[in-house]
């Protein structure tokens, strides 16, 4: 089967016409391959690419913003700084791409398949990534408030200081995946599986984490305050120096959890048991406000109003 090739002269409306011809099946020609082109600055507005590809090309600021890309497969292209609000990546394979500092506010990125590619400070708000794969790819200073990862599996990624606030993670898998001094407030892990994930000096205050697994996670000094942690698999976390003040523990897993030095004030629905399968010490703020160690039988798991 032949193919357009922009990168050997075809002009781009010619490209998107005879893609639009193959899309409709009414050629067994013209589907477009972008390999090694330079275009900068393009304006495509709402161009179809659906199952395109694109290969080693540059789109520096260029303007995407509604353009169709499902199915699409993306390989080493450059779309730092370009304008992607609301385009569609539904399903599309994506590696070793960059799209550092670009708008994709809104972007449908679901049932994707996403490895080793940049979105360092891009604006992801909204953006919808349910179902997708994420393997080794960056998001640092990215802005992720109220985007969807429900279902989606996360692997060695790496969001520190980026904005995930209002996010939704809900059933999603995530592995040695990295949350550094982020702010996460208000986002929901509800039935996440977080294994070997690093949420040191995240801010996760209200965040909903009911039935997540969060087994050889660590939250060093991270800031759960009013957090919804129930029934959650806490066995030998790393919480040490977090600030749980008024989070809900019921049911949780503590065995071997490090909570010395984390304040509990106001934690709720904790049990002696808990609490004595957990590490506590002297800098340990329990939830009565007395400090640790925890004692059995002296009823500081209990807060003033119980």
């Amino acid at each position: 089967m032949e193919t357009t090739n922009i990168a050997n002269g075809t002009f781009v409306l010619e490209m998107l016409r005879a893609h639009a011809r193959w899309l409709r099946a009414e050629s067994d020609q013209g589907r477009c391959i972008l390999a090694g082109a330079t275009l900068n600055g393009m304006n495509l507005t709402g161009a179809d690419l659906q199952s395109a590809i694109v290969r080693g090309t540059t789109l520096l600021d260029a303007e995407l913003s509604g353009a169709k890309l499902s199915r699409a497969i993306i390989d080493a292209v450059d779309f730092q700084r370009a304008l992607l609000g609301g385009a569609d990546f539904a399903e599309a394979r994506i590696s070793d791409s960059d799209f550092g500092s670009s708008w994709m506010a809104e972007a449908a990125v679901s049932d994707a398949e996403i490895r080793n590619t940049g979105f360092r400070k891009s604006n992801l708000r909204g953006a919808r990534f349910q179902g997708t794969l994420l393997e080794s790819c960056r998001f640092p200073g990215a802005t992720l408030s109220a985007a969807c990862f429900n279902h989606s599996r996360l692997n060695l990624c790496d969001f520190s200081e980026s904005d995930f606030s209002d996010a939704q993670f809900i059933r999603a898998q995530m592995e040695g995946s990295r949350f550094l001094s982020a702010n996460g407030m208000d986002a929901n892990f509800t039935s996440s599986r977080l294994k070997g994930c690093d949420f040191a000096r995240t801010d996760l205050a209200r965040a909903r984490f009911h039935r997540a697994d969060l087994t050889g996670s660590q939250l060093d000094r991270a800031r759960l305050r009013g957090a919804d942690l129930r029934e959650a698999q806490l066995g030998g976390v790393i919480l040490s120096r977090a600030d749980l003040t008024g989070a809900r523990l019921g049911g949780a897993m503590l065995l071997a959890a490090d909570l010395r030095g984390a304040d509990l004030k106001g934690a709720r629905e904790l049990t002696a048991q808990q609490l004595a399968q957990a590490r506590t010490d002297e800098y340990t703020v329990l939830p009565n406000g007395s400090h640790g160690p925890y004692r059995r039988n002296s009823g500081a798991e209990r807060t003033a109003r119980e």
